[in-house]
């Protein structure tokens, strides 16, 4: 059985070595060419030594480790069927508190309307009898699909990538954990990663009605001088001396022709049209004043003042520079609602533009959406249709014809890599809800190289030191139970490979942990040994003996360290999961190689030599 098992580690352990010499030898080639003739003629049998190789964690190979926070208010808020100020108070107070409590948030949300006796039906579904815990079992489960959904979709991009080896995970009600080894860019992970990918196809709105409406927002937000928590105005009796003083100025101001009025005068009396440009046909502002427009245009109080079925959304690419170098954005007003949404895709391809001069991706609809589009285009000739990807306008083109067979383009794309990239969230889908980068770690390789140098030096230190102990103390046992600790740490390595585990820095530790527990069994049994040999007992009868007295011992304090681990690996993360599936496996063979191997070879000396040539101290 031993040989066997000895035989079984190293058929496990064949393809790490192998895949290590393919990268020695990948890395002895002078050019790329010999590397790419070795690669292509050995393909096949790197590509399964890779697979089936002891696998290496971020902390010792590299890579970026992400914690992203899917928008479940976010996606909760979007499903409101209607909002008023209360509701947007309420998700304000919820929105600070989840900062600080892990509850899940609707529940959170409920309380919050239960505080306020308000019934969550009258702002979610159609059922108005609904109690408001049926309301948050329903928010609680959709959550729920959310993430785990979000989940699938970043898979499916990690995957497309061509990460090898990611691990994905959920924690909590809102949290999902990347971890990608062997990523360096990580502007590019960023993107491929936050990119909600909720494509849709708008009709753009007249901009003459465009500005009436943010005219409107204009002398709205004038003579909102003062704002409460929701930024709704105060009426007078309740504005301080200040705020009173400073309206009645600005109310004098306004009387006076604009060409006596200082810039700041025309700012106050503009709040909206000081951060925007218009032209005819064009509304547009600069790379500055955008990020203030869109929370402008975003906040509650403001939004109420906006048509229910108007839009705003900026243009993907600066179409000007301002004399300063400063970068112009059109403001392209849209329809609420849109025609068609990304669902409908089943092909997305970046190419390059027929001309050749810029990337773009070509998409496909499935006859559902071709049928849509069709009518869709067919019904606004000579209009223009927006193509939205997360709320900026890609495109927008004049139609020209009906487009019947389904097809259209994303254009306006900075690079070819831009365009791979936007091919791959296309195909793995929208995320149902934004997400948010919340924590980002990166290991560089060379840091990695330094982790492993330095985890395989303890190992070195913690064996030698330990071997050299049991050789003083122990003389020629101390010999046996040192090469069972070599079969040891062979068995643990060659588990991990089997059971495809990866191996990490807190792992390394385990196994410096697990040579500790080995040698103990071995110190306890050679005690015994000691005990009844000193007894005038022949020496096969005391190591009998000797094993026999010291199993209970050795196996009580395997199993309580074992269950220690065990309550890491169901309790702990990331790396709390990795030190304690090495320490289970060490237990489970220090267990078989303390007792059994070192037993096996004192039984042959024994046999062979039929004398007490073992030395135990």
């Amino acid at each position: 059985m031993t040989l066997a098992l000895i035989l079984f580690s190293g058929v496990l352990l064949y393809p790490t070595f192998q895949s290590y010499r393919f990268t020695g030898k990948l890395a002895s080639f002078s050019t790329p060419e010999d590397s790419i003739e070795y690669v292509n003629s050995n393909r096949q049998s790197i590509q399964s030594a890779q697979d089936k190789q002891l696998k290496l964690g971020l902390d010792l190979q590299g890579g970026m480790h992400v914690v992203l926070e899917v928008d479940v208010l976010g996606l909760i808020e979007a499903q409101a069927r209607n909002r008023d100020e209360s509701f947007d108070k309420i998700l304000l107070g919820v929105k600070q508190e989840i900062k600080t409590n892990s509850t899940p948030i609707p529940t959170l949300l409920s309380n919050a309307f239960d505080a306020e006796g308000l019934r969550l039906s009258r702002y979610f579904y159609d059922d108005l009898r609904a109690s408001n815990a049926e309301i948050t079992a329903k928010l609680l489960s959709e959550s729920e699909s959310a993430v785990n959904r979000a989940k699938e979709i970043i898979r499916n991009r990690v995957d497309q990538f061509g990460v090898a080896e990611p691990t994905i995970t959920t924690q909590g009600g809102r949290r999902i954990i990347v971890e990608l080894p062997g990523v360096s860019d990580k502007e590019r992970v960023r993107r491929l990663l936050k990119g909600t990918a909720k494509l849709e196809f708008k009709l753009v709105r007249d901009n003459a009605l465009a500005f009436k409406v943010l005219q409107d927002v204009n002398t709205y937000l004038a003579k909102a001088y003062q704002f409460d928590s929701l930024g709704a105005p105060l009426p007078d009796s309740l504005l301080s001396v200040a705020a009173l003083a400073q309206k009645r100025l600005q109310d004098s101001l306004s009387t006076r022709p604009d060409s006596l009025k200082s810039q700041d005068e025309l700012k106050r009396e503009n709040p909206l049209f000081a951060l925007l440009g218009v032209e005819q046909n064009l509304i547009y502002t600069t790379e500055i004043n955008r990020v203030k427009l869109q929370e402008l245009l975003t906040r509650p109080d403001v939004r109420r003042r906006i048509p229910t079925d108007f839009d705003f959304a900026f243009d993907a690419r600066p179409f000007s520079n301002t004399e300063d170098g400063l970068k112009l954005y059109r403001l392209y007003s849209l329809k609420r609602e849109a025609e068609l949404t990304g669902k409908n895709i089943t092909e997305a391809r970046s190419t390059m533009s027929i001309d050749g001069s810029r990337p773009e991706v070509t998409m496909k609809m499935d006859d559902e959406g071709a049928k849509i589009w069709g009518r869709v285009t067919g019904a606004n000739i000579n209009k223009q249709i927006a193509i939205v990807l997360d709320n900026t306008v890609f495109s927008a083109p004049v139609v020209q014809s009906k487009i019947a067979n389904g097809s259209s383009v994303i254009n306006g794309l900075e690079s070819m890599q831009e365009a791979s990239d936007l091919e791959i969230v296309l195909k793995a889908g929208a995320l149902p809800a934004p997400v948010m980068i919340a924590e980002e770690r990166t290991v560089g390789p060379s840091l990695g190289a330094d982790s492993i140098r330095n985890g395989m030096l303890s190992l070195l230190f913690g064996f030698v030191t330990v071997g050299l102990f049991m050789i003083v103390y122990y003389r020629s046992a101390g010999m046996i139970a040192n090469l069972a600790l070599v079969f040891n740490i062979v068995f643990v390595i060659a588990a991990l490979a089997g059971f495809s585990a990866t191996l990490t820095l807190p792992g390394i530790a385990g196994l410096v942990l697990t040579i500790g527990m080995a040698v103990d069994a071995n110190v306890l049994i050679f005690e015994r040994i000691r005990e009844e040999s000193g007894r005038g007992k022949m020496m096969k009868l005391a190591i009998d003996l000797g094993y026999d007295k010291a199993f209970s011992a050795i196996l009580d304090s395997h199993v309580t360290t074992f269950a220690a681990g065990a309550l890491l690996y169901f309790f702990g993360i990331g790396p709390i999961k990795g030190f304690a599936v090495t320490l289970m496996i060490g237990i489970a063979v220090s267990l078989f190689t303390a007792i059994v191997i070192t037993k096996i070879v004192l039984d042959w000396i024994h046999d062979r030599e039929q004398t007490s040539s073992v030395s135990f101290g």
